[in-house]
């Protein structure tokens, strides 16, 4: 065999799909602050947050979380906490007009 033989490059679609590897999805960077550098002041207001399920979808509609007993998607709101991302890592939740990250287990 030739030097450089069997390293053809092919232009048929089929070939690159089966010599593409699949991406890692990473999730989107953070939109808000994580929960943790909150302001002393806005995290002694927050409400106790437990998140005891969290649903992420490639359809934004079939995305919920179940936040202190309560099912809620992205928009709704629960006194003074609004739900506004659901993404595969967490929640981007919003209190009083500051947003922020709120993680889910496991990361």
């Amino acid at each position: 065999m030739a030097s450089g033989q069997g390293q053809q490059k092919s232009d048929h679609p089929a070939d690159a799909k089966t010599a593409a590897a699949p991406a890692a999805v990473a999730p989107p960077p953070l939109s808000a602050p994580p929960y943790n550098e909150l302001p002393f002041a806005t995290r002694k207001d927050l409400p106790a947050l437990k998140l005891s399920m969290h649903v992420y979808a490639a359809e934004p509609l079939q995305r919920f979380v179940i936040l202190n007993n309560s099912r809620l998607g992205e928009g709704d709101k629960q006194e003074d906490l609004s739900v506004r991302e659901i993404r595969p890592d967490g929640i981007v939740l919003e209190f009083r007009g500051q947003r922020f990250f709120y993680p889910r287990d496991g990361f």
